[in-house]
């Protein structure tokens, strides 16, 4: 199966898990972003295609893994990642695998979930 085949074949799973890791993630993250992670992570033979798309789709000067700030959330998403924390021990993105030098590397700016005080 060629590599073009198999994307077409692979886009509404990689689609549907791009949504997914937004809902799960928060609103901070973005499509395209999502998309790229998901590839990465699920076909990590695809690196340049993703970097190539990457770097036609903007600047990648601040490419890399950031933190947002806990202490600029609602109480809401606050309880919400907490739960998630205690349930899964790491947050959407560290669940994926990638490193931040892979980020770096694919041209991807990535916002994390900054923890909790307190938690490892």
């Amino acid at each position: 199966m060629t590599v073009r085949t198999r994307r077409r074949i692979l886009a509404p799973l990689r689609q549907w898990r791009a949504h997914h890791l937004i809902r799960q993630h928060g609103p901070s993250l973005d499509y395209p972003t999502a998309w790229a992670l998901i590839t990465l992570g699920t076909s990590p033979r695809e690196f340049a295609y993703v970097q190539q798309a990457t770097h036609e789709a903007g600047s990648t000067a601040d490419a890399g893994l950031h933190h947002g700030g806990w202490e600029a959330l609602t109480p809401e998403e606050r309880t919400r990642r907490k739960q998630w924390l205690a349930r899964r021990g790491k947050t959407p993105i560290q669940r994926l695998g990638t490193t931040p030098d892979h980020l770096k590397r694919a041209g991807l700016r990535v916002v994390d979930w900054s923890l909790p005080e307190g938690h490892a």
